[in-house]
């Protein structure tokens, strides 16, 4: 069977459907499967399992389409003459574009009255990971065995050099270690949603490290883009905690590769999370603006501390991110280490 699924928004959401990829793969290996996706997928496209094709669209990126961008995708939905598409998506462009690439099968997301247009509907309740909603879009083909758990494969390469920089640095001597990414660099483009609001205070994040450095004798790496440069400076003037800093050093393979060689993984809103869930080890994901119920890592290893209005009257919130307080990370790292 030809397949593409069709992914809106980021690298988040692309890694969120990696277990519906998967799941794919396995329940027909002989099956063609096309991921379409916005162009930033691309960096970690050849990670993640059963794909023979990647095809980024720009008209797959977060915000509504251009109409130049939207015939674009839908030319290259028309020309892989596909059997079923399955979308990663509740957007209404995206359901007219499978409508009009003449698909035969067309499975989705349900909700909203552009949902005629597809033959088949599943349900995505508002507070579940949007991973388990993909994933249920392989019961459109029959598909009732489904992988639960997220993979993604670095590569040998980005293995390589994340072994480099830790044993080089003698960060891999037996102690607990605790990847950190203070900033939101690696974070998706949200509509709305100033890239800023996304961070947790860099001081925070040294004091959480200072806590796990004395109570569990934790190592810190320090992750993000040259974006993220002021925030991992910030941490690090705070920080007492042995510290590697490898802050716009790593491409996001390598940055996967330091994570699975990593204990624990803290972040903010980020695609990092989900590739730490994809490569096995936890990931505590911190969110404000965004709901983390919904973007938040896959799994049970991992955990979300989710910032929430002020609720007294004539009380402002402030930034959502500052809500959440060292103590609330610290009581959900305790199960994962």
């Amino acid at each position: 069977m030809r397949i593409a699924v069709v992914v809106a928004g980021g690298l988040v959401e692309a890694l969120q459907a990696a277990p519906l990829l998967g799941t794919l793969r396995v329940a027909d290996p002989a099956s063609t499967i096309t991921l379409m996706a916005a162009p930033p997928v691309r960096q970690v496209a050849s990670g993640l399992p059963g794909i023979d094709e990647v095809v980024t669209l720009a008209a797959l990126g977060p915000g509504t389409p251009r109409l130049d961008r939207w015939l674009a995708a839908l030319l290259a939905l028309r020309r892989r003459r596909l059997e079923a598409v399955l979308l990663c998506s509740a957007r209404a462009a995206d359901r007219t574009l499978a409508y009009a690439s003449g698909v035969a099968r067309r499975a989705g997301l349900d909700g909203g009255p552009s949902a005629v247009l597809l033959t088949a509907r599943v349900a995505a309740d508002a507070d579940e990971n949007r991973a388990e909603a993909f994933l249920r879009l392989a019961g459109a083909l029959g598909i009732e065995d489904r992988l639960h758990r997220p993979e993604y494969d670095p590569g040998e390469a980005a293995r390589r050099s994340a072994e480099e920089r830790l044993v080089g640095s003698g960060f891999e001597d037996g102690r607990l270690l605790v990847a950190v990414a203070p900033g939101a660099g690696f974070a998706d483009p949200i509509p709305g949603t100033p890239a800023w609001t996304l961070a947790w205070d860099p001081e925070r994040f040294a004091h959480l490290a200072n806590q796990l450095g004395t109570r569990h004798g934790a190592g810190v790496v320090v992750l993000g883009t040259a974006d993220d440069r002021a925030a991992a400076d910030g941490m690090l003037d705070d920080l007492d905690a042995p510290a590697l800093d490898l802050c716009a050093a790593l491409a996001l393979d390598e940055a996967a590769a330091v994570i699975e060689r990593c204990d624990l993984l803290i972040s903010g809103e980020s695609p990092l999370l989900h590739l730490a869930a994809a490569v096995g080890t936890p990931a505590i994901g911190l969110y404000g603006p965004t709901d983390g119920a919904t973007r938040g890592p896959y799994g049970p290893r991992n955990r979300v501390v989710q910032g929430v209005p002020e609720t007294a009257p004539g009380r402002a919130s402030g930034p959502l991110m500052r809500r959440i307080r060292v103590d609330d990370v610290l009581a959900g790292i305790e199960l994962p280490v």
